[in-house]
């Protein structure tokens, strides 16, 4: 004869984990494990789950500024493609030899 309680157990080992609804704050952490797991092998730095979230982290802070957007080549240039080269002042520098 079976107790109660793992009469429960039997029934709740028996449902599928993927049906069971993740919360978002779960969710997102997840997420960002899978994100700082791909970075560090992509750019072959020691993976450890510790620094997610971790501002003292060499690590964490190389994830956090590969995510910055980057600044554009001339601030009127909004396409961000970098202009042409031009020398200044008098001095050209085909007139060096």
């Amino acid at each position: 004869m079976r107790s109660p309680k793992t009469e429960k157990m039997v029934h709740s080992s028996n449902t599928n984990l993927k049906e069971l609804p993740m919360k978002t704050e779960v969710e997102k952490i997840f997420n960002d494990l899978d994100a700082l797991l791909d970075f560090c092998r992509f750019e072959l730095l020691p993976y450890n789950p510790a620094d997610l979230y971790n501002r003292q982290s060499k690590v964490w802070q190389a994830y956090e500024a590969s995510k910055r957007p980057r600044r554009h080549f001339d601030r009127n240039d909004r396409n961000g493609e970098r202009k042409e080269w031009k020398p200044r002042g008098t001095q050209n520098y085909r007139s060096r030899h």
